[in-house]
């Protein structure tokens, strides 16, 4: 993430967050009839802000500039979506019976999560990097543009070890490791440790001197999933009970 970006880490982000939200649920209920917020309630907007999000992640996909996700005009279209998402659900998730269409908000709701979390939680989204040699112990980490971070634990790494297959390559990666110099725990490729709240400890590679761990810390991303469990619970209904009922 651009060190920009991290300004705008917790707590600044989700005050921002609610800044936004109330902002916006202000207009819509005590102006309905401005223009801005008729346009962001208008096909138009809707079309343009898939097309934009999509044209970016193409481009982001097929040019292989991963800066690009971290720059001002994909995050600009990032809110610009979101705000359309949000008003949409405001308008349309009560029937003018005062029934609450429950299909409705748990796809648009379930949509705004997955999108909120990725774009107010990216500023707090950090991966690491620290290398150890057996027996060493250490309390700091480089971020990936090479900054020295300090973590809020030590990690000692105990012991590690390699298992080759018949034709003499790498088939299993295994490192134990101990956390403040508790209990020691064993982490292997693709299953992580998890640290504390949403931060993970990866193996990311073994040497013949030292192993190299990945940190990861995605706190939001409890959030992410709370949206893709919603979209996916309000698409089911919508299939089984039909658009009408």
């Amino acid at each position: 993430m651009n060190s920009f970006w991290t300004f705008f880490a917790f707590p600044l982000n989700l005050l921002l967050a609610l800044l936004w939200a109330c902002g916006w649920g202000w207009l819509w209920k005590s102006r309905p009839d401005n223009r801005i917020v008729k346009f962001l309630l208008s096909p138009a907007a809707t079309i343009s802000s898939i097309t934009m999000l999509a044209t970016g992640c193409l481009w982001i996909g097929f040019s292989g500039n991963r800066d690009f996700a971290a720059s001002v005009p994909f995050v600009l279209i990032l809110l610009y979506l979101q705000t359309v998402v949000y008003l949409i659900t405001l308008r349309g998730w009560k029937r003018a019976d005062g029934a609450i269409r429950w299909r409705f908000l748990l796809i648009h709701l379930g949509l705004l999560l997955a999108l909120g979390a990725g774009f107010w939680g990216s500023p707090d989204s950090t991966e690491m990097r620290v290398a150890l040699s057996k027996d060493e112990t250490t309390h700091k980490a480089y971020t990936m543009d090479g900054s020295l971070n300090a973590l809020a634990y030590e990690l000692s790494l105990i012991d590690y070890k390699t298992e080759t297959s018949v034709d003499g390559k790498p088939s299993y990666y295994e490192a134990t490791i101990s956390v403040n110099n508790g209990d020691s725990v064993k982490i292997t490729v693709n299953h992580p440790y998890n640290i504390r709240f949403g931060e993970d400890i990866y193996l990311a590679s073994i040497s013949e001197n030292a192993c190299v761990f990945q940190i990861v810390r995605e706190p939001w991303r409890y959030f992410a999933l709370a949206g893709i469990i919603m979209l996916l619970a309000g698409a089911f209904m919508l299939f089984i009970k039909g658009p009408r009922r």
